[in-house]
């Protein structure tokens, strides 16, 4: 049995950061369906495409969900959306504040239809702010865009904020689901970029106020000992020699045993970074690879990810995964938490377009001839 089975989410999100959380939902065990508007979720169409509208973002993070298509804006779908919500433990959606409460769809509203409901809102800047965002934007704001300790910005290879609220809003859910165990009684999560931005810069934040306080300057996230290093070949090495020993073992590895000594000499940190740069600059990432061997002491290549995906480390994890479906061979990075009890599967491809609404619209109720009506006004 896996750990989340027997229960049910309605996923209304459009984005990466309901998308993931959903499809995690599912992953492990919990039965998803997912809402669309009639057009469908404009990541379908992102490049590239498995077939039109079917693109490789789609089947990864919508596998494991049945899909319906409906239009909210007409009573129709507003009442199909309310019988399936009727009888959820989970809604998850991701529209700007204020949108579902046009059409008495808000969680004040479904609460008085079913109590039990965990009902979580995925924005940019929460419940009092109506400004559009993607995660660029967010972490820009949330000073996460200056990565680097010279004031450069960069664009991140993951969407940050986003990721992150996925994560923000699972954990939440599981522990509404959790108190209600306790209360019998659901509730409304509130998850924003914005916040988790901030919250994921814990460590950083700390930093910056102590140093208020004590008039230090803020240290940053790199030192000569932590940092990365360019190879004679343009390849890189990541040095994360925090620990003493591994800081000496480093100074091995580069015949610099003048170094030993100086690993919290700040106030020589260009001089001793130059001399790091010039020894490491000497051989090529291979070369330094082959002299570290087996060792260990935090000294790593930088891969890029078509290279990481081939290594030991991935293939110990059991991850990557192959399913075979109409559409033919489909690849998915499988999801990271490993139970004793319960695992990760993938048992169904991600839905196309309204692929499910008749077969979920007849488990609601509706007859053959209702459902017809309901597709000849666009209401499905």
């Amino acid at each position: 049995m896996q750990v989340l089975e027997g229960i049910k989410v309605i996923d209304f999100s459009k984005w990466l950061p309901g998308q993931y959380c959903g499809m995690l939902l599912g992953d492990y065990g919990a039965e998803v369906i997912k809402v669309e508007d009639m057009s469908g979720d404009s990541t379908r169409r992102f490049f590239p495409e498995k077939e039109d509208g079917m693109s490789y973002w789609h089947l990864m993070l919508n596998r494991n969900k049945r899909g319906i298509a409906m239009d909210i804006r007409k009573e129709e779908g507003q009442e199909i959306l309310r019988k399936l919500l009727s009888e959820a433990d989970v809604f998850l959606e991701g529209f700007r504040p204020g949108y579902l409460a046009r059409y008495g769809l808000d969680y004040e509203s479904i609460r008085k239809i079913n109590p039990r409901i965990v009902y979580c809102s995925i924005t940019g800047f929460g419940q009092n702010c109506h400004k559009p965002a993607h995660d660029l934007n967010v972490i820009g704001l949330a000073g996460l865009n200056s990565l680097d300790d010279v004031g450069g910005a960069c664009v991140s290879e993951v969407q940050v904020s986003a990721i992150g609220s996925s994560l923000n809003a699972l954990s939440g859910i599981c522990m509404a689901l959790l108190s209600r165990e306790r209360t019998g009684v659901g509730q409304y999560l509130d998850v924003n970029l914005y916040a988790t931005a901030l919250s994921l810069q814990v460590t950083g934040i700390s930093s910056v106020w102590g140093c208020e306080e004590t008039g230090d300057k803020p240290f940053g996230r790199t030192a000569h000992y932590y940092n990365i290093y360019k190879c004679k070949d343009g390849r890189f090495l990541t040095v994360g020699t925090i620990e003493p020993k591994f800081w000496q073992r480093f100074c091995d590895l580069i015949e610099c045993p003048e170094l030993e000594k100086r690993q919290f000499d700040f106030a020589h940190k260009e001089e001793i970074e130059a001399r790091i740069k010039e020894k490491l600059l000497s051989k090529t990432q291979a070369e330094w690879l082959e002299l570290i061997g087996g060792a260990e002491f935090c000294v790593t290549p930088v891969l890029n990810v078509q290279e990481a995906l081939e290594t030991e480390l991935t293939a110990q994890e059991n991850m990557l995964m192959t399913e075979e479906c109409d559409l033919g061979t489909i690849r998915y990075v499988g999801a990271p938490v490993k139970f004793s009890d319960g695992e990760c599967s993938i048992r169904r491809r991600a839905p196309r377009l309204g692929e499910h609404s008749v077969e979920v619209l007849q488990e609601l109720g509706y007859s053959a001839e209702e459902i017809a009506e309901m597709q000849g006004k666009g209401a499905v």
